[in-house]
């Protein structure tokens, strides 16, 4: 999730064409949706007594929502369909997570629980970093080199001023060949 979401609100500024506000509520979405779905799947286990399931579930939830996530990354598709994958995600995120820290927890003696909470939450914000970390190499090496290919011939020397300011990707007027070259840049 984090190798895609760092860039997400760009992409839905300038490829989705989307308000800055819009664009904001839009990567909000996920947020609130695992909350949500969070405060619920704990009531459900405090009930159940069973946790294991709702990891499992949620892990499937959560590649499900990361495969609509790549699915309805086009120019064109609707917001809905845009909402409706971070809303899966957040589900899937939402139950694989609270769970999980659970079962750390419940797996360690009542001394060690902040040690294991530490370490798994520690693990957790690693992988966020490495996901970042691709992420951000991805669309460094990417963006750039497609810029360069896809700009007329007279704005090609705009592709680093374009990379660097996404004010300045946003200036140019929806369906100017340079706005299309931007905008495919983006979603490839």
């Amino acid at each position: 999730y984090l190798s895609v979401q760092p860039y997400f609100y760009s992409y839905l500024l300038v490829v989705q064409q989307e308000s800055v506000t819009a664009a904001g509520h839009v990567t909000n979405t996920f947020s609130f949706t695992s909350t949500i779905t969070a405060i619920v799947i704990s009531f459900v286990i405090k009930y159940t007594k069973y946790y294991k399931p709702y990891i499992v579930f949620g892990s499937c939830i959560y590649i499900v929502g990361l495969g609509l996530m790549i699915r309805y990354r086009n120019m064109g598709v609707s917001v809905g369909q845009i909402v409706g994958t971070q809303i899966v995600v957040g589900i899937g995120g939402g139950m694989l997570n609270v769970p999980a820290q659970l079962g750390v927890q419940a797996g360690t003696d009542h001394q060690h629980v902040a040690i294991a909470t530490a370490v798994y939450l520690t693990c957790v914000e690693l992988g966020g970093s490495v996901g970042s970390a691709i992420s951000g190499a991805v669309w460094g090496k990417n963006i750039p080199t497609k810029l360069r290919e896809y700009l007329p011939a007279g704005s090609k020397h705009d592709a680093e001023a374009i990379y660097n300011s996404i004010d300045n990707a946003l200036k140019y007027a929806v369906g100017t060949p340079e706005r299309m070259a931007i905008e495919r840049a983006y979603q490839e």
